[in-house]
């Protein structure tokens, strides 16, 4: 959702109950959190999004988890045109 003069961008986390305990949960958003501090100089700035976690999100290595946030955000068009992976 665009919010046009905000002057960064806002994330709101969700990992389900379906994903493991609180532990696997809380580690899960950890994940999600670290890739896109990675990917904050690329992101658009004006904008609030929700990332939802699905159940197998325990399973992946943070190289997935950055790669899945780099095409999902990609697709949503929320990095900058000139983005490349390292």
């Amino acid at each position: 959702m665009e919010k046009p003069g905000q002057p960064h961008f806002r994330v709101g986390i969700s990992v389900g109950k379906k994903i493991g305990n609180a532990v696997h949960r809380n580690w899960v958003k950890r994940r999600i959190r670290q890739s896109l501090l990675e990917l904050k100089p690329d992101l658009k700035q004006d904008v609030d999004f929700l990332v939802i976690a699905r159940p197998r999100a325990d399973q992946i290595s943070m190289a997935d988890a950055k790669h899945s946030m780099i095409h999902v955000l990609k697709l949503a068009k929320l990095l900058d045109s000139n983005y490349s992976e390292e």
